[in-house]
């Protein structure tokens, strides 16, 4: 009797230890490949093995606090794999959440840098190759949130959490246990030079993995653990050679860590992964090898723990957790620089007062304040207020005070046109830009500058005042670089200025109002025999114009997109007066005064309606409907008159065939991308004058019959799409042309300032 109660109390008390065994799991970081902890952790769940604490570094520490916050493995697997995790991986944005709105003026810009007025070199190097936007929008809705919901306790999770980041300062390794969890894992994942580091209570942070990469003791020392299962991707870098920088440079910043586990109750798995730290698009075949060598290791598991937690029992305590977590709601905003002082035009355009935001309107509003250019970066957190709101905690810091732009076009055509731009800017109450530019070539110059103010409302509102000089000199266009070229057969000159009021639409569509006064001069010939003793015919025409424009605009790139869309519609009413003086070859003989108004309506569509990886296929129009009449000549009357600038070359020729006040347009564009940054384009376009400009043999002029002469032209390119702008090999077809065929390679954007009114 006495045998078998003893029998029965070991039984007892044996069968409670099990039931109480306690499982830790401690993750690695590794970049792309840690993403095999999340094969792990599914593994792990299929075999109902429970875990009930999770230590992690940089990518480890991003896959153990998702699941500390209650997502599950199928949960954070989509969203390892969705085209938002892959934009955040390389610092993009969605493309709802761009906003055109707070897009500056296109330029020919190729290169940006900025400057700090107080140190020009120490603060404007920059210490990231991404801007984290989104990935540090995205971890505070999915883990800022729940933590500020259990009172930033990361022992409150649905599984007790730790990770650890590298005080680069003290040089030592710094475990978070509380605090907001986003911004905690946010510091454990600073890959150096990468992501930006971040400051948390006067501290840097950089990676975890700096001086701890496998934080199995800080399980050990935090947690009551009785197994422990570790899951390591990485290693100890090797001695470097003495010529390899980067190795160096690694081995002077990191410490090396210990692989191994501080108890004798444990097991660690090794996945075999291959992928590259920043090989972001292969995270499945990380998941994968996670997977098969946990599986690979589970009878050791099972063997060491026989505590049991079916999926159905993990699901329902996983719905109960979630079930805690406090609706988004915010209702205050609280936005500061690093010494603290706000700024208040991030709060007037992110809440009005006594309204909160839903969790649908906060993410388009804090991306909309994300795009301000005088705003370099921002960094959120949640803090749960009494009445269950939510306060946003926002970190702001400003753009440097001046920014420069440098680019152009350099062509094998004389068409070769530098730019230098410089900006500066700042904001407090306001958001203000003062901006001047230049392009300077011998076929086209001009000087801009502009004074912008962004007012601080939920709903955007922008005035700008601006002053724009611009010249172009068609020499013969068609010459290559190696030719020699006639003198100039067409000089047109344009200065004007004026205001413009612009609003948001949607996130990806504008509205602009707009009023200017311009005095445009053409000289130019009216026939081919001249010399550099003939002068010119004048045409000089002052007066204003107002217009209003409407854009939408999806394409991934300022010029030779391939994929996304733009709708333009514009009008513009004109007001002014006419000057033509005769030149020594002119059929004309008095000076010509006239007044001339007229109403112009201008449409252009373009859609890349078909994308895969290899091929793009778009559609292009544009159409002009013009009330514009006659000046005193033909060619007076051909300058003044919209011309079809489908392809941005078209802007360097001077090509008569496609200038008409009433025309329309369309074409396809077929591009072939054979590599990430290589594409193989071919435009074709068919194009039909509606009221085409007619010249008689005896100098007379006027309008043809409608409908008369269409035409088309071809383009074929190969362009490498570098960092700093397209490099591109060009064939150009028109047809008309005495040289039908044009052939160029270049470098850089083919974007002039606007023109005053054509």
């Amino acid at each position: 009797m006495k045998i078998s109660f003893l029998l029965f109390t070991v039984i007892f008390i044996s069968a409670i230890g099990f039931s109480q065994q306690r499982v830790g799991l401690v993750l690695s970081g590794g970049g792309a490949s840690a993403l095999a902890h999340l094969g792990v952790i599914k593994a792990l769940e299929e075999n109902e093995i429970p875990i009930d604490y999770i230590s992690g570094t940089s990518a480890g520490g991003l896959i153990g606090g998702l699941y500390a916050c209650g997502y599950s493995p199928e949960q954070i697997e989509e969203f390892v794999l969705s085209d938002e995790f892959l934009l955040m991986a390389k610092g993009k944005i969605s493309e709802k959440n761009q906003f055109l709105f707070r897009d500056v003026d296109l330029t020919a810009s190729a290169i940006s840098f900025s400057v700090s007025k107080d140190s020009i070199l120490r603060k404007s190097i920059p210490l990231n190759v991404i801007t984290p936007t989104f990935l540090d929008f995205e971890m505070l809705m999915k883990m800022g949130h729940v933590s500020a919901s259990f009172n930033k306790d990361f022992d409150s999770l649905f599984v007790p959490f730790r990770c650890v980041a590298s005080d680069v300062v003290n040089k030592k390794s710094i475990t978070f246990s509380n605090g907001n969890l986003n911004q905690a894992v946010r510091a454990s994942m600073t890959y150096p030079l990468y992501l930006n580091p971040i400051r948390i209570h006067d501290t840097l942070y950089f990676d975890g993995g700096l001086y701890n990469n496998f934080p199995a003791d800080v399980m050990y020392s935090e947690f009551d653990a009785d197994y422990i299962i570790g899951s390591n991707v990485s290693q100890n870098a090797n001695i470097p050679d003495e010529r390899d920088m980067f190795g160096v440079l690694v081995s002077m910043t990191t410490t090396p860590t210990s692989f191994n586990l501080p108890c004798d109750e444990g097991l660690i798995i090794f996945p075999e992964s291959n992928i590259g730290t920043f090989a972001f698009e292969k995270i499945n075949e990380a998941i994968d090898e996670g997977y098969r060598a946990t599986i690979k290791q589970m009878d050791s598991i099972l063997k060491h723990i026989e505590k049991r937690v079916s999926k159905d029992e993990l699901e329902a305590s996983r719905i109960k957790f979630r079930s805690k977590i406090i609706p988004l709601n915010v209702s205050e905003v609280n936005s500061f620089e690093r010494n603290h002082s706000n700024i208040s035009f991030a709060q007037s355009t992110m809440i009005r007062e006594n309204k909160s935001l839903s969790s649908d309107e906060f993410e388009k509003r804090y991306f909309r304040l994300n795009s301000t250019p005088e705003i370099a970066y921002m960094f959120p957190n949640f803090s749960l207020k009494e009445d269950s709101t939510f306060r946003l905690d926002l970190k702001v810091d400003k753009s440097k005070e001046f920014k420069i732009d440098v680019g152009g076009h350099f062509s094998s055509r004389p068409v070769n046109t530098g730019y230098l731009g410089l900006t500066y800017q700042n904001i407090g109450k306001l958001a203000s830009a003062i901006h001047a530019e230049s392009y300077f070539g011998k076929f086209y110059g001009s000087v801009r500058t502009d004074f912008k103010i962004d007012f601080p409302s939920v709903f955007p509102l922008s005035a700008k005042a601006y002053f724009v000089m611009n010249r172009w000199d068609y020499f013969q266009s068609f010459a290559t670089f190696f030719e020699d070229v006639r003198p100039s057969f067409l000089v047109q000159n344009e200065m004007y200025g004026g205001i413009g009021v612009k609003t948001p639409v949607s996130n990806n569509s504008n509205t602009e109002l707009d009023f200017r006064f311009f005095s445009l001069e053409d000289d130019y010939y009216q026939t081919d025999a001249f010399t550099n003793q003939d002068t010119s015919d004048i045409t000089g025409f002052s007066g204003y114009s107002f217009s209003w424009d409407y854009e939408h605009n999806t394409l991934n790139r300022k010029q030779f997109a391939n994929e996304g869309s733009n709708f333009l519609f514009k009008f513009r009413y004109v007001d002014g007066e006419e000057n033509t003086y005769p030149g020594s070859n002119s059929i004309l003989i008095d000076t010509i005064m006239r007044q001339h108004k007229w109403f112009n309506f201008e449409t252009e569509f373009q859609s890349y309606f078909l994308t895969n990886r290899f091929m793009h296929l778009g559609f292009h129009m544009k159409s002009i409907f013009s009330t514009q009449p006659l000046f005193a000549n033909y060619t007076a009357s051909l300058l003044s008159i919209p011309y079809f600038d489908v392809l941005p070359d078209m802007n360097t020729f001077f090509l008569p065939e496609y200038r008409s006040s009433q025309f329309f347009g369309t074409g396809l564009n077929v591009v072939f991308s054979f590599k990430k940054k290589i594409d193989l384009r071919f435009d074709s376009y068919w194009y039909q004058p509606i009221l085409k400009l007619s010249k008689g043999q005896n100098g007379a002029f006027q309008f043809a019959k409608l409908f008369k002469d269409s035409n088309f032209l071809m383009s074929s390119s190969l362009i490498y799409h570098t960092i700093v702008g397209p490099i591109r090999m060009t064939l150009n077809f028109f047809p008309e042309q005495k040289d039908p065929f044009a052939f160029q390679i270049s470098y850089g954007y083919v974007i002039f300032n606007e023109k005053a009114i054509r």
